[in-house]
């Protein structure tokens, strides 16, 4: 029966990890092909043309689509998981993965250290919360 549990959780965690990186990693993404397209945007477009533009850009419909998979998989995983626990794990895992795709974008950060030391403090409290979490099963 531990066994079983412990595939439970494994494959929850996975899932939280995965949701956490489709969320986290698309963000910096999408922001950069938002940015790239609104370059392109014409003077006297319409919001309707300009927004169509974007949706045909790859760099912003490929983002999104990874961006709503990992909702997706967050809707399922919420269907068979703790919801006290899986909110929050998702939600700061993506922040993690955010900073750490901004980091690899060679965007600039204003506080680094500090973003650094918060991305460093929100794997700790996962950790914790996970660990509390296997142990109360």
């Amino acid at each position: 029966m531990d066994f079983l549990l412990n595939v439970d959780l494994l494959q929850d965690s996975a899932s939280m990890v995965l949701v956490g990186a489709l969320w986290g990693c698309t963000n910096p993404l999408l922001r950069k092909g938002s940015v790239e397209a609104a370059r392109y945007t014409r003077r006297n477009e319409s919001f309707l043309q300009s927004s169509l533009r974007s949706l045909l850009n790859v760099k912003v419909w490929l983002p999104y689509i990874l961006n709503q998979s990992g909702s997706l998989v967050f809707y399922f995983l919420l269907a068979k998981s703790d919801l006290s626990l899986a909110v929050p794990i998702c939600n700061a895992l993506a922040l993690v993965f955010s900073f750490v795709t901004s980091l690899a974008l060679g965007e600039k950060m204003q506080k680094p250290i500090r973003s650094f030391l918060g991305a460093t403090l929100v794997v700790v409290g996962v950790t914790i919360c996970v660990s509390t979490q296997e142990e109360q099963s």
